[in-house]
C-alpha cells in the first residue's frame, strides 16, 4: 500500500469515527468528539481496513499526524 493510499485511509477513518472535518493536522485536544474509546475505535477500523498501529505504541496517538506516524 502507497503512502497516500494509507492517508486516505487514515483520514476517511478518523472522519468516520469522529464525525468531524478533520485534517493531518487536527490533534486531539481540538476535537470534543475524540476521546480516548474513539481512539481505539479508530485503531480496530484501521486494522479492518489493512492498516495495522503496533498495540503498544496506541498510547502515543494523540493527533491524526501521530496516527500517520505510527503507520506510514
Amino acid at each position: 500500500m502507497d503512502i497516500e493510499h494509507t492517508r486516505n485511509i487514515i483520514l476517511k477513518v478518523t472522519r468516520s469515527v469522529l464525525g468531524a472535518e478533520i485534517s493531518e493536522n487536527t490533534p486531539m485536544e481540538m476535537c470534543p468528539e475524540w476521546t480516548s474509546i474513539k481512539t481505539l475505535q479508530m485503531v480496530m477500523e484501521l486494522d479492518e481496513a489493512g492498516v495495522s498501529i503496533p498495540f503498544e505504541r496506541i498510547a502515543e496517538i494523540r493527533s491524526v499526524g501521530d496516527i500517520m506516524r505510527l503507520t506510514i
